[in-house]
């Protein structure tokens, strides 16, 4: 009896580890965590005013479109917060829009989807987490969408891998210390960062010129 209440035990434990482990796999992202890239633009895109100091600045969950999940966005008010979420598909796309107008110049040379295939003039673009990423045909913009998550993180691991080898700062750009072998690579508006510990990600990603700043400064 001792023995079958011990495996009852230990089959209950595991059972609620596994339960939370997924729980916490699937939790949205809390407080200022987001995916991509920080909003690059200084508009509202549900008024079209400049954003302030006393800009709201909120990162999307539960959204119908699961893509737009783990987006930051920033409104001029808390009214326009709420009109973009109650109809995002109005001003979706005009965000999109502006986003590709303002990045800079794509890092990559190759398609994400058929890495084999080089970029052209004909390249499709495509927004996703505030981030533009190109691709080779309309194919592989159908593949991209249906797990941008995916490709999102390989883009990162072929921008690293294409930037590291060059990069030149031995420094964190946060907190001045030296890189060591815990070093963090953070991906952010095109470019490698460089950082001493996960703490330091969210000032980098809040204020990515000031960190592009200190890192050219440093070579």
């Amino acid at each position: 009896m001792r023995n079958r209440l011990h495996v009852a035990l230990v089959s209950l434990a595991t059972l609620a580890a596994a339960t939370l482990s997924v729980a916490m796999t699937a939790a949205p992202l809390a407080g200022d965590a987001f995916g991509g890239d920080p909003y690059p633009l200084d508009t509202c895109v549900v008024s079209g005013e400049k954003l302030g100091a006393d800009a709201v600045t909120t990162v999307l969950t539960g959204m119908k479109d699961k893509n737009l999940d783990g987006t930051q966005v920033k409104f001029c008010c808390a009214k326009c917060e709420a009109s973009f979420k109650a109809d995002p598909s109005k001003y979706v796309a005009k965000m999109d829009e502006a986003i590709v107008k303002a990045a800079a110049a794509y890092p990559l040379d190759n398609c994400l989807v058929m890495t084999d295939e080089k970029l052209d003039e004909g390249a499709k673009t495509v927004v996703y987490q505030n981030r533009v990423y190109k691709l080779c045909c309309k194919k592989c913009v159908a593949r991209f969408s249906k797990d941008p998550a995916k490709y999102a993180k390989e883009y990162e691991a072929a921008l690293i891998a294409k930037q590291k080898p060059s990069y030149k700062a031995t420094t964190c750009p946060i907190s001045g210390k030296p890189l060591g072998e815990g070093a963090v690579d953070v991906v952010v508006n095109g470019r490698l960062v460089r950082a001493c510990c996960a703490g330091c990600v969210g000032p980098i990603k809040a204020d990515p010129k000031a960190a592009f700043a200190k890192i050219d400064a440093s070579k």
